[in-house]
């Protein structure tokens, strides 16, 4: 039986992780090598080409089996292979361009109880469905790339390098470690943002696209990792860059 990640971005022991297809090459086999399958997202064709291969820009997971995808997944291998698995998939009424905010309707952020999202960018779909859902904290940033934004460590903490959030987060009850902007590789941009080079594999591993040796705030991130039990786990040698994160679905079944 396949089991979903029951919390958004809070694995146990991921299995399956949804990524942009344009980092097969250089993520697929150290992803492999962590037992974790990557799922792949064909590129996005409706964003900027720089943003085309972050899937946190064409899927979002609300938890369990449900899915909210771009509308130009519809009838693509990968929503089959999904629908395969018992996903329940909706399409939100949105129209993808190359500029933001008009790509980022789907860069919401969630794991577990609360979900930071920009009232006038986040599709409004989401936001009903985690409103909806009543236990869910709803944090409303200025932000609309929340999902990259945020790196999330657990259900309680979280890693920015945006004061709004970091500031919103912190009035919500969460935990935050605000760190200096950039120093994350991001081409055709000035720089990156840590969520989406960063992301949950398992319930005490977060994976880094790479090594936070050239970033200044380095050790106040693994500090604030070691303070919460998580261990860190760079995927390369090469210096951390930004995919648009990954998307952890299904869990390791156990083994009797």
């Amino acid at each position: 039986m396949i089991h979903f990640v029951e919390l958004p971005s809070l694995p146990k022991n991921s299995e399956t992780l949804i990524i942009g297809e344009k980092y097969k090459e250089l993520l697929e086999k150290p992803l492999e090598k962590a037992e974790v399958s990557p799922l792949f997202v064909p590129n996005n064709p409706s964003v900027d080409c720089r943003l085309s291969g972050h899937a946190d820009l064409s899927a979002f997971h609300a938890g369990g089996k449900r899915l909210f995808l771009a509308p130009y997944l519809r009838g693509t291998e990968l929503e089959k292979r999904l629908l395969d698995f018992g996903a329940e998939i909706s399409f939100p009424e949105l129209r993808q361009e190359q500029k933001y905010p008009y790509d980022a309707a789907l860069n919401a952020c969630s794991a577990g109880k609360w979900l930071i999202y920009c009232k006038e960018v986040t599709a409004r779909e989401i936001v009903l469905y985690f409103t909806i859902a009543g236990d869910v904290k709803l944090i409303s940033s200025r932000q609309g790339y929340a999902g990259c934004s945020v790196c999330i460590v657990d259900a309680d903490s979280i890693i920015t390098s945006d004061a709004g959030i970091a500031k919103s987060a912190k009035a919500q009850g969460l935990e935050v470690l605000q760190i200096r902007c950039g120093y994350i590789e991001l081409p055709g941009f000035d720089y990156g943002f840590l969520g989406g080079a960063a992301f949950k594999v398992a319930e005490k591993t977060l994976a880094f696209t790479g090594r936070l040796d050239m970033h200044p705030d380095r050790d106040l991130i693994l500090d604030f990792l070691s303070k919460h039990d998580i261990e860190p786990l760079f995927l390369t040698d090469e210096n951390i860059f930004d995919i648009g994160g990954g998307i952890p679905l299904i869990e390791k079944q156990l083994r009797k």
